[in-house]
């Protein structure tokens, strides 16, 4: 452990010293950075604009670029961590098994020890895929890799969960589901993953036959997500509702929100994706 303890010379010499380079680099540019850190940095960082803005190729080449340069520079968390966004937008584009293969990349590197937060983040990724891909076995075991490496102490150890929760309703563990996903409500987490469990929990009681409390989640849901202004989950939550309502036997209310759903997705396509139109770095 560094001692706290300072001789009181140094600390005096240190302060003069500090003063001096303070007075020195006044009115002077911050030294630049070689200009492949600095290439590396502006791919990372467009790439990251386009994937908001839903630009999914320039973001794909863009994480691809980031990823190339921090390799050339063996800088390897740098890399895995542009490997890991390009796999996402991969995912996201439906080219499942290039992103699952840069992600077995990064897992079975045993080359160097990269921080087991990164490692946790590429095996969680790889079980997000896998579960998409109706992969539940495999799922399972990459999200079981991502608790070992996390260790309870990653931050989206909420969306792990979540995850956990996920896969016990899609192997129609609905008691399981519901369980895992209320205490993700209960535990503070971030407004969107409470959402998420919101409605893992609809779906889950409405599974075992109890309408209403999935409804009023589904509603909790929805409140959530226009705050978030995520209009895909916008419409998933409405569908949901709309699905309520009709075990429920309340029809001409769920028609309506069937069309709020069929509206809010038919805007939403309507959307050009931006696009920041420079050129690749």
């Amino acid at each position: 452990m560094i001692s706290r303890i300072m001789v009181r010379g140094l600390f005096f010499n240190g302060v003069v010293l500090a003063l001096i380079l303070s007075v020195a680099s006044c009115g002077s540019a911050p030294p630049r950075q070689p200009v492949a850190v600095e290439k590396a940095k502006r791919a990372d960082h467009e790439a990251h604009r386009a994937l908001r803005d839903g630009d999914l190729n320039r973001a794909r080449e863009l994480f691809n670029l980031s990823m190339h340069y921090q390799m050339s520079l063996d800088n390897r968390s740098a890399s895995a961590t542009a490997a890991i966004n390009l796999a996402l937008v991969s995912h996201k584009q439906g080219d499942d098994n290039a992103a699952v293969g840069l992600l077995d990349g990064i897992l079975a590197d045993s080359s160097v020890q990269l921080p087991a937060e990164l490692r946790a983040a590429a095996a969680f990724r790889k079980s997000i895929i896998l579960t998409d891909m109706s992969k539940l076995a495999e799922a399972e075991s990459a999200l079981q890799s991502a608790y070992q490496e996390c260790n309870k102490q990653c931050l989206f150890v909420s969306g792990m969960n979540n995850l956990r929760a996920r896969l016990a309703l899609l192997k129609g563990d609905f008691a399981v589901a519901l369980s895992a996903a209320s205490a993700v409500i209960n535990s503070g987490a971030e407004k969107e993953e409470v959402a998420n469990a919101r409605r893992i929990c609809a779906a889950s009681e409405s599974a075992l036959g109890h309408q209403e409390p999935a409804l009023a989640h589904y509603q909790a849901a929805l409140e959530l997500d226009k705050e978030l202004a995520l209009s895909p989950r916008i419409a998933e939550d409405l569908h949901g509702i709309a699905s309520v309502l009709l075990k429920l036997g309340r029809t001409t209310e769920a028609e309506l929100f069937l069309k709020r759903a069929e509206s809010v997705t038919t805007a939403n396509r309507a959307l050009p994706a931006k696009s920041t139109n420079k050129p690749v770095p």
